[in-house]
């Protein structure tokens, strides 16, 4: 009896130690599915991923001189570190990275950082960069675009207003109201300047419309009008003159006589243009009024000019449309049609 009794303790002591070895197994399975649970992808070692966000991005149209910046953000949303990862600005130099946050050791799995990139056009027109974050595994890239916008004023000699819109919008902003058939229109750096036609004054006011002041008075029905770093020019319709001032207005002189209802009136550094309203041409002269010489014909009365390196633009009230050519006066084009008595044009450098 005494052999069997320990037999049977025997049998029960083993197959509580086969059990607690079963239990402990299982327990440890366990523990190891938490942990890889809790580790995530990483524990997968799946690659890493790298991704910006927004991407493909445009900044859209940005005023020269002005500037627009965006944040990107870099994910890692692989399973694995990147690895040692670096950050690259290619394309137009308007676009520069101003702030870095992103770790040269690289991103670990579900990581982020962030990039902030600058567009600051210095000329109209639309430009690319890319962004790019690269390692020995894995690269991400982001496309960048964006557009030096164009800011265009003009008079409406109708509604008695100077307009404006910043191309490529085609929103339309009222600078200044209350005028006396606004005519001629010029702008530089920092101010507007145009002729106000029936009361025969030249004025100017700030870029925003504010400020609005009284330069010249008692001209002859003047039209055109232009600025440089020293001088005030201006067209005198009835008179037939294109005549020029200091900018404070004094030193009146006549350059150029003899012309048939001038009007718009542009300058650059080296001649004067204008419009011949009677004449249906675009004329050109030295600065001192010499070289007269007649670049476009046969147009529908024009009336305001400007010019920038390339191309003279004028407006043509007869047929309401809004024309650019070459400055030598070749490859005339329409550019705006369908206009109500368009007269003042102006375009940024």
């Amino acid at each position: 009896m005494v052999r069997i009794n320990h037999l049977c303790r025997a049998g029960r002591t083993g197959v509580s130690w086969r059990r607690r070895i079963a239990a402990a197994g299982a327990a440890g399975a366990l523990a190891a599915a938490m942990v890889a649970a809790a580790a995530g992808p990483a524990a997968a070692g799946g690659p890493p991923v790298l991704a910006f966000t927004p991407s493909p991005f445009d900044y859209g149209p940005v005023t020269p001189g002005q500037t627009a910046t965006e944040t990107f953000t870099l994910a890692n949303t692989g399973g694995s570190a990147s690895g040692m990862t670096t950050i690259a600005l290619s394309g137009s130099a308007e676009f520069t990275i101003t702030a870095q946050r992103c770790p040269g050791v690289g991103l670990g799995p579900g990581m982020t950082c962030t990039v902030t990139v600058q567009f600051a056009p210095s000329t109209g027109g639309t430009v690319t960069a890319t962004l790019t974050a690269t390692s020995k595994k894995t690269s991400a890239t982001d496309s960048l675009t964006g557009t030096g916008a164009v800011r265009l004023d003009w008079t409406d000699s109708g509604a008695g207003t100077i307009n404006q819109v910043t191309l490529p919008s085609t929103t339309v902003h009222t600078l200044v109201s209350g005028q006396n058939v606004p005519t001629g229109l010029a702008a530089d750096s920092s101010h507007i300047y145009w002729t106000n036609a029936f009361a025969g004054t030249v004025n100017e006011a700030n870029l925003d419309g504010t400020g609005v002041t009284t330069l010249v008075t008692g001209q002859a029905t003047p039209g055109g009008v232009a600025v440089n770093s020293s001088h005030i020019f201006w067209a005198n319709h009835s008179a037939g003159t294109i005549r020029e001032a200091n900018l404070d207005g004094t030193g009146v002189t006549t350059l150029v006589t003899g012309q048939n209802l001038p009007a718009g009136v542009k300058v650059d550094s080296s001649h004067i243009f204008w419009a011949n309203q009677g004449a249906g041409t675009i004329m050109e002269a030295n600065l001192d009024g010499t070289g007269v010489t007649t670049l476009v014909s046969g147009q529908m009365g024009p009336f305001g000019v400007a010019v920038d390196s390339s191309h003279l633009y004028w407006t043509n009230q007869g047929n309401g449309t809004v024309a650019e050519a070459s400055l030598d006066g070749t490859g005339v084009t329409t550019l705006v049609s369908g206009q109500n008595g368009p007269a003042g044009v102006a375009v940024s450098p």
